[in-house]
Order: C-alpha cells, then structure tokens, then sequence
C-alpha cells in the first residue's frame, strides 16, 4: 500500500524504477549526472532478485510531482534465527532524498514506511549521521557495540598518505615515498606499530578458497544467539556478491583449524598492498578471539598493507582494544524490535548482524560502477 499525501506517495520500488534509481544514486553519492548500466543491472540484481526475497518486504521509492521518483530507501529482507525460532528481518540500506530542502519530509516518510513493515526486527547498519537523527526521532537509539569502527596502523606513513589520498586525489603520488619511509620504520623491530608475532598455537590458519570459507562459516555461526539462516544457496550468494566488491582490493578468505580439522574461526578482508584493508566478517570460538585478531594483523602486515579497519562487533572489541587499535564513528548501528525480548541478544552482543549477515557485503558502499 502507498503512502500518499499531497506532496507525494511512497511505495514499493518497482522494476521499471531502476533507472530513475540509478539516477539518484550517481547524483547524490558520485555527483555525477551521467547514467550507468552497470549500476541499473546491479540494483536490479540486489533489491529484485534477492535470494531471500519477499514480496512483503521490498524497497521503496519517493514519487513526487509528475511522477518523478525523488527519494528511494534499500530494503534487505533478511532470515534470521533465535534459538531455532524463525524471524523476518529487515535491513534498511541507503536512503536517498533528491533535494532534501525542497523534499524535507521525504526521508523521513520512507524510513517511516520501512518500519510499518511486517518484519520482527529493524536494522540498519550504515546509517550516517543524518539517517540516525531521522531513527532517534523514531524513538530508536543507536547500538554502540556495532556501531563503533576500528583502524589497526600497521605502517604509519604509508596509512598516512591513503587517508590524505582520499581527500586529495593528488597525495597518491606520494605512495612511494610512504614505502620507503616505512622500509625503514621497520628495520627498528622495535616501533610500536608491528603487530606482535604470532604465538606458538593449536589452532591453524591459513588461506582457503571463497567455497571453504562458506562451509566455515556455515559450522560457526551457531556461536551466535541470534544469528541468518543461511544455506548453502543463500550464503553463496552472498559470498559471491562479496568477492565482486573490489575498491577495497581483493578478498583474503582465513580460517583457523582446531587439531582434529573442525573450524574455530574464519574472517575475510580485502587488501592492496600498500593501502588499508578492510574487514567485511570476522566469526570465532570465544576461546579463538584473540589467536584470530593475532593471525589478521600479522597477515595484514605480511602482505604488505598500511593498516587494516573495520566495523566493530561487541564480542571482538576486548582483543582489539588490546592491540594498539584506534577506535572512531562513522556509519551507525541502529536495531529495532516488536517484540523487546528479541533485542536481548543484540544489547548482550550475542548477534551476527552485519558484515555479510548484514549489509557491507554490497556494492553501493564504497563501490565504483561504469
């Protein structure tokens, strides 16, 4: 059903939407006004043919005068499990408002209509700091356990320069120069940013291939009180999904192996040598936490990065907050439920609920498309 008013409806994203979309997208995130077939097909492919799609729980779209689609939120039906009980769940990604000043309603209404949905429990995870004001004034507040992000600097000039690079294009010249520095930072096996070595263990880690990891993943996460129902369908796509997010360079699939074979522990990041990688997942026994965060931090260094970051999750905080890492905010978690009983395991940190169980595995974060 439509929200309507005089100032525009809201309703569910339809195929023949895609394009004005895509147009929303390339204006408000890459400022560009060109139209990109790359990122029509994959919106299509993410909001229409999800693997757990429901008709019942779909994007929505702002349609103003004329009929022109001015405001548009991503919605990810998700399938959760508490305790062998089924649960709908819904993700709310981007939310985008052409002209907020002429629209000031718009995103609120959107966010509005996501919440009226049928879904037992409401997530964003990538909510920046204007979507969180519209989710307090819902009456939700943000989970700080989830919502804190984390960086590791493992050669300092070198991660210097990425952050400048960011901001200034230009300051990739200076790459070079930021190795060099660093060759020598590192000849003093004393400076403060090597990860320490790791510790003689039972538990083995090494490189697996994007299939291997899935299984992995698949015997972990009933470490999780809350936690998807993935399948084997489900979960390779989505991993699959994953692997295709290249900003961040490519995906080093890890897991750690107790003696007698079974998984402890898994994490995939991406990574450029020279630049900082980043953290899409990370799941572990509780007695692996710390060899995982160990083996991670050294695995970075060995291959070459400048530091790795990520996204915080309560149960992988205390090994990090050991380990020289820097803790900030930048996008926020914010979890809403109909039932109070079923936000224990959130508020506990006892949830796998973001990464590829959330909404990071996807292309529209950080993303470039032709």
């Amino acid at each position: 059903m439509a929200d309507k008013t005089q100032a525009g409806i809201v309703r569910n994203v339809e195929a023949g939407d895609i394009n004005a979309v895509a147009r929303l997208f390339q204006a408000t995130f890459r400022g560009s006004n060109r139209s990109s077939a790359d990122l029509s097909a994959y919106l299509r492919d993410v909001f229409l043919s999800h693997p757990w799609a429901d008709p019942d729980i779909m994007s929505k779209v702002f349609v103003g005068p004329g009929d022109r689609i001015s405001g548009f939120v991503g919605v990810f039906p998700t399938r959760l499990e508490l305790d062998g009980r089924p649960l709908r769940g819904a993700l709310a990604g981007s939310l985008v408002v052409e002209d907020p000043k002429a629209n000031p309603l718009a995103g609120a209404r959107l966010l509005r209509s996501f919440l009226a949905g049928p879904q037992d429990i409401s997530l964003t995870e990538t909510a920046n700091s204007t979507a969180l004001g519209m989710w307090q004034k819902a009456g939700y507040a943000l989970e700080p356990g989830y919502s804190m992000n984390w960086l590791r600097i493992l050669r300092p000039v070198s991660a210097a320069v990425e952050v400048l690079a960011r901001r200034r294009a230009p300051a990739t010249l200076l790459r070079p120069f930021g190795r060099i520095a660093d060759r020598g930072a590192a000849l003093v096996r004393a400076t403060p940013f090597r990860p320490a070595e790791r510790k003689v263990s039972k538990i083995t880690f090494r490189d697996v291939s994007r299939e291997e990891f899935g299984k992995a993943l698949l015997a972990l996460v009933s470490n999780y009180l809350l936690r998807p129902r993935w399948d084997d369908g489900s979960l390779s796509w989505f991993l699959a999904q994953a692997e295709h997010k290249r900003s961040f360079g490519y995906p080093e699939w890890r897991v750690g192996f107790a003696p007698d074979g079974r998984p402890v522990a898994a994490y995939v990041y991406f990574a450029r040598p020279g630049e900082i990688g980043w953290l899409l997942q990370a799941l572990s026994v509780p007695n692996a936490i710390v060899q995982m965060t160990d083996d991670l931090f050294a695995h970075a260094y060995e291959i070459g990065c400048s530091g790795i970051r990520g996204a915080a999750h309560p149960w992988l905080i205390p090994a990090l907050m050991s380990r020289k890492t820097i803790f900030y905010g930048r996008s926020f978690y914010v979890a809403h439920a109909r039932e109070e009983s079923l936000m224990e395991p959130i508020k506990s940190g006892q949830a796998l609920i973001s990464g590829l169980a959330g909404e990071s595995w996807t292309r529209l974060m950080g993303d470039r498309f032709d």
